[in-house]
């Protein structure tokens, strides 16, 4: 019977592909939660943007001139803040989203390997004749896919914020700032992911992870007061994440490649680096 036989072949392909990325299945079973409420917090934030947009518009100009010198530096361009565009590049995209992805994508990198290494289990799953590049690929594509989670609750409340309030952004422009953020989160997730898989210590990989971001904001918060500083911004990641210029002008791609190769090197370190650890097994 052809159709029965067409059905097996695609049972077996089925039940073969589960197999092959069972452990990023079990990493997203394992972290999803914290990924989820991580977006749920931060859309709710984004709702409440969206919603206060038209009742906070006409005030704007007042808080211009009261604004402490150098404020702008750290929550965005009040004076830029009259557009949606302009509002949604005050705070929220310039300091909540690249912070709070940046802290869960630091916390899971170093811990998607790690939690497994020191709770024992990695040792079951290097015993089921697994490869540690297989291991390794598998973990960092789960940690790409719970960093998108949040970014894309973002947009998504952003979206439902333009349907219910009159706000009404740019949401090409809007997808495009989440994707920066997702890429800026991921780039230092994999740092932190290559420092533990390279090392085998978790608590070196968040420390090291999260401070290069701090640096990374702190510098470019310096660039925006001090303009001897202003060819210095290129070392910082902030740079390349590009907001306000995204929610502007839309994404800028050789910004955000330089985000994706800074997350593949960090993938191509770590899957060397595993692979050649002694870890206990």
């Amino acid at each position: 019977n052809p159709s029965w036989s067409w059905r097996k072949f695609s049972c077996v392909i089925t039940k073969g592909g589960i197999k092959m990325a069972a452990i990023f299945l079990n990493s997203l079973r394992l972290n999803w939660r914290s990924a989820l409420f991580t977006g749920l917090g931060l859309a709710v934030v984004a709702t409440l943007f969206s919603g206060l947009f038209e009742h906070f518009k006409g005030q704007l100009g007042t808080f211009v001139g009261s604004m402490p010198e150098g404020m702008n530096a750290i929550i965005g361009d009040v004076a830029a803040a009259t557009t949606p565009e302009g509002w949604l590049g005050l705070e929220l995209f310039p300091l909540l989203v690249p912070v709070t992805l940046a802290t869960l994508a630091v916390t899971l990198g170093a811990g998607l390997i790690g939690k497994e290494e020191d709770s024992g289990t990695l040792e079951m799953i290097l015993a089921g004749k697994r490869s540690r590049l297989n291991i390794a690929w598998q973990k960092f594509l789960a940690l790409a896919m719970l960093t998108a989670l949040p970014a894309g609750l973002v947009f998504a409340a952003i979206w439902l914020g333009a349907l219910i309030f009159e706000f009404s952004p740019n949401l090409w422009h809007v997808a495009a700032a989440c994707f920066s953020g997702w890429a800026l989160g991921l780039a230092h997730g994999g740092i932190s992911f290559a420092v533990q898989a390279v090392t085998g210590k978790r608590g070196l990989a968040i420390a090291v992870g999260a401070s290069i971001f701090a640096a990374s904001y702190v510098l470019s918060v310096i660039c925006k007061l001090i303009d001897n500083w202003k060819d210095y911004d290129i070392y910082s990641t902030m740079y390349y994440y590009n907001i306000p210029g995204t929610l502007q002008d839309g994404i800028d791609w050789g910004r955000l490649a330089v985000l994706g190769a800074i997350a593949l090197i960090c993938l191509l370190v770590a899957m060397l680096g595993f692979s050649r650890r002694d870890t206990g097994k």
